[in-house]
């Protein structure tokens, strides 16, 4: 039918959206400032609400235009929708605070794992949670009834569970590192506090941008650094050494867990609300108000932390406006992108078949990993990287 076409469509575009967002996360930029996630989730949001604020701006032209022809055309379908803030839904809120941290997460699951790795666990996740709602929650109807949706779902995840695993596969060649390359850094966040020997030098710090995987350098994307979590003195005084990498391959299946639900909000948001690219706007403007609050909050644990709220702000990260407002923006838009087409596919599709063809994207972000990050060493890999694609479409 026109809706299933327009319905794989927008999947399809949702796809190649949300494979490439992630690019601009492990760009030359990005790498050089060491972003922080939250900076660059911030840029997320504010381009998703920027994006959206133009398409409403000229939906409501459309929509203005159209209408004075339906008065003089009595037989002409109406079919935009004028937004106004009467038609913004408080379910865009659900939505983005959900959203925030879990694309805060993604952002240092893609620096830390490697973005091929990062969008295949985080798409096996989203798979498995969206046939949980859309089958067996909604109830949504498949063609080939329950079993066979099982069968699919099934199917599809052996195939993405396959290029998660090549694309996390190092070739033997590659695992002999350099024992300097091997060192354990520390690293002071806001949820681990600093020892008196704790300190690295400036030529520490350059190693461990040498495991970030720098575009066509041709390295592994694994990071071997180590976070050390010192547990306050009253409950022990262990300290938890967490590497970074395995830290970015938990922070990919919570942004995963995240952003499966992230769409279930449209389902009980109003109808008028969500005609057209209404929940879209809804969604930037509730994004940019829990950005800000999250914000507010990480100033508190600053500033409880260092006991001043001036210190606590200026222990904040830098937002790097002249190096990151480009990527950052660029990042957002794609979102954006692929966040209105993933939005049609799943009204056309339905919760199951939208979203999980959504999360074809994993292909398109592992291409950029075997070509553009070099993430993908070995002709082994490769291969079993675009075997497991086939199942996918299959």
């Amino acid at each position: 039918t026109t809706d299933e076409l327009i319905g794989f469509m927008a999947a399809f575009c949702a796809a190649l959206s949300f494979g490439s967002y992630g690019v601009p996360m492990k760009g030359e930029a990005a790498t050089r400032v060491d972003v922080d996630p939250l900076v660059f989730q911030s840029y997320k949001a504010f381009a998703v609400l920027l994006i959206s604020s133009i398409l409403i701006y000229c939906n409501n032209i459309l929509a203005d235009e159209e209408n004075d022809h339906i008065i003089d055309n009595a037989n002409y379908n109406w079919t935009f929708h004028k937004w106004s803030f009467s038609d913004f839904t408080p379910w865009a809120f659900l939505s983005a605070i959900l959203w925030v941290p879990g694309g805060t997460a993604g952002v240092y699951a893609v620096r830390r794992a490697g973005l091929a790795i990062s969008v295949g666990i985080w798409s096996c996740v989203i798979v498995i949670i969206s046939f949980i709602w859309g089958v067996l929650i909604f109830g949504e109807k498949q063609k080939s009834g329950a079993l066979g949706a099982v069968k699919a779902v099934s199917v599809l995840c052996i195939g993405l569970c396959g290029i998660a695993y090549f694309s996390s596969s190092e070739p033997e060649s590659e695992k002999k590192v350099d024992s300097r390359l091997k060192k354990v850094i520390d690293e002071t966040t806001p949820l681990s506090s600093s020892g008196g020997d704790d300190t690295t030098s400036e030529g520490e710090d350059q190693v461990s941008l040498d495991l970030e995987s720098f575009p066509h350098c041709g390295q592994p994307p694994h990071s071997h650094q180590t976070l050390h979590f010192h547990l306050p003195p009253l409950i022990s005084k262990r300290t938890i050494h967490v590497p970074k990498y395995h830290l970015g391959l938990f922070f990919a299946f919570l942004n995963g867990l995240l952003a499966a639900t992230i769409m279930i909000p449209l389902h009980y948001a109003p109808q008028h609300s969500t005609q057209g690219i209404g929940y879209s706007m809804s969604f930037g403007i509730a994004a940019m108000i829990v950005v800000v609050f999250a914000w507010l909050l990480r100033w508190m644990v600053c500033a409880l932390q260092c006991r001043s709220v001036v210190k606590g702000y200026q222990s904040l990260p830098s937002f790097h406006f002249k190096d990151m407002l480009r990527p950052g923006m660029l990042a957002g838009l794609l979102y954006s992108i692929g966040n209105l087409s993933g939005i049609v596919s799943i009204q056309k599709l339905g919760n199951f078949m939208g979203y999980s063809l959504n999360q074809s994207s994993m292909i398109v972000s592992g291409l950029w990993g075997i070509f553009y990050y070099k993430e993908i060493p070995g002709f082994k890999n490769i291969l079993g990287f675009i075997s497991s694609s086939v199942i996918v479409f299959v």
